[in-house]
């Protein structure tokens, strides 16, 4: 998948939820283990983030094609799939799907969780 060494990682996913006796549960997050490369993003690529965004730990990661990611919409209907690195927990910002028919992957651009979020 790519030149660079692969580290384990960890995907975790917030399920949908649902209502119980008329009120909102949310659902229980679902893991899933899987190697990618993990990079620091470049300051050029934390140029593209928002400024409250900017001034967290930010890492590029390229994840496998076998996998699917969600990034959190403009409009805050998707909740944003969250990458766990040496105990610490990244919220995807951005995700695409490369698949140029030579190394068809994920690129994500990982945003540290503030401290007591998550």
């Amino acid at each position: 998948m790519s030149l660079f060494k692969s580290v384990s990682l960890i995907r975790r996913r917030k399920a949908g939820g649902g209502y119980v006796r008329g009120q909102w549960v949310p659902g229980e997050p679902g893991d899933k283990p899987f190697k990618g490369s993990w990079q620091p993003a470049s300051g050029k690529m934390l140029e593209l983030l928002p400024e409250g965004k900017r001034n967290r730990e930010v890492f590029k990661c390229f994840a496998p094609i076998t996998l699917d990611f969600t990034s959190a919409d403009a409009h805050g209907e998707k909740e944003a799939d969250s990458i766990i690195w040496q105990e610490k927990e990244y919220e995807v910002t951005t995700a695409a799907l490369w698949d140029n028919g030579l190394i068809p992957h994920w690129e994500l651009l990982c945003t540290r969780s503030k401290e007591g979020e998550k």
